[in-house]
């Protein structure tokens, strides 16, 4: 009877190691979304989460195998392991004000993006982290007492909690956050803790109830939608909303401020930095075909649909559901218009034609992926352009003297023989141009719905020149995630400084 309980307890105690490591991993992806609506997916986001994690999980090796020493007894594991369920099953209802309070200090201009997402991190996943990190030397201590080789213990351990980690890489990633969302994701990890805590408590009764909250919290969503949204799913790469209001639809992601494309049912136009990429057919009048790379919901698509029918546009998207979501709720059809599932650069690579104009417009907010702003990107864009062709790319700006646009520039210049930059009206937005060609921008609507778009053109055109003192951005050097994040934070502050010296005048 003792050997049949011994082993119980060393299978309770392997299994925890399991799903603790299976826990540590699922709580780093799962934060990554849980941070990307307040301060995006950039490096410096992903070095918080990263390292805040190895600082926990060595604190909690530490001082989990330094307490099993003094008391080499699994009652106080399963209750510090209750604790931290608890904790976890709280994360998705207090990670909002978390990470308003996190954000906030990077509004007021007391800090950058770097350590307010730090911030949020730490309050939110480092006691977690911590804690569970301090499992699996505790369990080896414990199973080390039941066995003669200390050795093949820790490594049977290590190789179990390893196990679960994978499982709680890919779970999420694949199946849990795609098909019930991060806050469910958590949860789900949260009450599996708090079963585990009660069964090495001997509270198998209450386990019950908590399996019963994890078959809850697996079909019932955990927060309502917003208002005006009718449809939103988390994909792989994105929570996805469609908001409508006054019978026009906008596509969000990431709970951002920003929308990144836009349906009216009564009109072709919508008032956005998408109108103004309707003057590049006219920039170049013989265009048979375009790329969009950053297609979203179509909305730049639409409009060559309704103004140039003859021009057969290619999009690449990254994201499926967006393509679906633009598919159903955008009016992104037509016979001209060829879908790609794919990323832009690696649709590049693979191409089989050349195209006249090809837009870049992809955005994981605020940023540009680094790896579409490169040189050697612009070199591959360039070999899948006719001679005469053109490319064009939206940027994000709070004016010229941003650093992000210069180097964007730059890196065109150093590769084409010409380029323009156009500072859209009404908006924190430039499309910069580029071609071997020289461009006139002296333009003639197809349209009269685009008289008024041509007729603001000329006036905010400029052309660049290349500067060697303003950095080209390689593969191997590309900093936009850091100069966005200080344009973001240089605005902020000139904004409120501006409305501080107002109260005054």
């Amino acid at each position: 009877m003792k050997d049949n309980a011994a082993g119980e307890n060393t299978r309770l105690l392997l299994s925890t190691a399991f799903i603790s490591g299976m826990s540590i991993m699922a709580l780093e992806m799962s934060a990554s979304r849980l941070l990307a609506p307040f301060f995006g997916t950039s490096l410096f986001v992903w070095t918080n989460i990263i390292g805040i994690t190895m600082i926990s999980l060595s604190i909690g090796y530490y001082f989990g195998g330094k307490i099993a020493d003094g008391k080499p007894d699994s009652k106080p594991l399963f209750k510090v392991l209750l604790a931290t369920s608890v904790f976890t099953v709280l994360i998705p209802f207090i990670a909002p004000a978390v990470m308003r309070v996190s954000q906030s200090a990077v509004k007021t201009g007391s800090t950058g993006v770097f350590y307010g997402s730090m911030l949020g991190t730490i309050l939110l996943f480092a006691p977690p982290l911590t804690a569970l990190g301090g499992v699996s030397p505790y369990v080896i201590r414990l199973t080390i007492s039941e066995a003669a080789s200390s050795g093949s213990v820790a490594g049977k351990v290590f190789a179990v909690s390893t196990v679960g980690s994978i499982l709680g890489t890919f779970l999420p990633v694949l199946i849990l956050i795609p098909v019930l969302g991060t806050k469910q994701t958590i949860l789900i990890f949260g009450v599996c803790l708090i079963v585990l805590s009660l069964i090495g408590l001997g509270k198998q009764r209450l386990s019950v109830f908590a399996l019963l909250l994890l078959f809850t919290t697996s079909i019932v969503g955990s927060a309502g939608s917003g208002e005006g949204v009718i449809f939103e799913k988390e994909s792989v790469h994105n929570y996805i909303q469609v908001v409508e209001n006054g019978g026009v639809r906008y596509l969000k992601l990431n709970e951002g401020y920003a929308y990144h494309s836009i349906y009216n049912p009564d009109s072709v136009t919508v008032g956005g930095v998408w109108d103004y990429f309707n003057i590049l057919p006219l920039l170049k009048p013989d265009s048979d075909d375009a790329l969009i790379i950053g297609l979203a919901a179509g909305t730049v698509a639409r409009q060559y649909r309704f103004f140039y029918p003859d021009l057969a546009v290619d999009g690449v998207e990254l994201d499926s559901e967006i393509i679906s979501a633009g598919v159903e709720y955008f009016d992104m059809t037509g016979a001209n218009l060829n879908i790609f599932h794919m990323d832009g650069r690696n649709f590049l690579k693979t191409a089989d034609k050349k195209y006249d104009l090809v837009i870049v417009d992809a955005y994981k907010q605020p940023y540009i992926p680094f790896h579409l702003t490169t040189l050697e990107f612009f070199y591959e864009v360039k070999t899948n352009l006719h001679i005469e062709g053109l490319v064009a790319i939206n940027v994000a700006t709070t004016g010229s003297g941003s650093k992000v646009q210069r180097m964007l520039e730059n890196t065109l210049a150093s590769v084409f023989e010409n380029v323009y930059t156009l500072d859209v009206p009404n908006t924190l937005n430039s499309i910069v141009i580029a071609s071997d060609s020289g461009l006139s921008f002296e333009l003639s609507p197809v349209n009269p719905d685009l008289a008024e778009i041509t007729s603001m053109v000329s006036g905010r055109i400029r052309k660049v020149e290349f500067d060697s003192a303003v950095l080209v951005l390689t593969d191997d050097r590309a900093p936009v995630e850091m100069y966005t994040d200080l344009m973001i934070f240089d605005y902020i502050r000139s904004e409120d400084t501006r409305k501080f010296t107002e109260q005054f005048e």
